[in-house]
């Protein structure tokens, strides 16, 4: 085997360790003193053909995962949503804040951000700049 190919299989390695490695953040427990009970991770539904699930980060082909956080109220209600790559780890929370008055539908509020742990993908541009 040839010098390249060994460090070329080696850096395969490395990444792959790597990609092993990265923990997934921990969602928030509470926020503004209400306890949030999360539902399991599941692959986000690829039910609208013109949104681009791939991660704008590491360029993941996607779909992201989700996962929907609930409280008590009278009963459970889901008023929390966490987004995330399964490949870099980017994770964004919301809380879904729905209008009291006017059009009916669910403002997402970000609460929480953890960045991805993979630097970003590369354009074409910025590996080639002569393209």
């Amino acid at each position: 085997m040839a010098d390249a190919d060994l460090l070329a299989e080696i850096a395969a390695l490395r990444a792959e360790l790597a990609a092993q490695q990265r923990t997934i953040p921990a969602l928030p427990s509470e926020n503004d003193g209400q306890a949030i009970r999360w539902q399991p991770w599941r692959q986000a539904p690829e039910i609208l053909a013109h949104v681009d699930l791939a991660c704008a980060q590491c360029a993941h082909p996607g779909p992201p995962l989700i996962a929907f956080g609930l409280v008590e109220e009278r009963r459970p209600v889901i008023r929390y949503q966490a987004s995330r790559c399964p490949a870099c780890q980017e994770m964004t929370v919301y809380r879904r804040d729905h209008p009291k008055y006017g059009m009916p539908g669910t403002r997402l509020v970000e609460i929480a951000y953890h960045p991805p742990q993979t630097p970003p993908a590369s354009t074409n541009e910025e590996t080639n700049p002569h393209a």
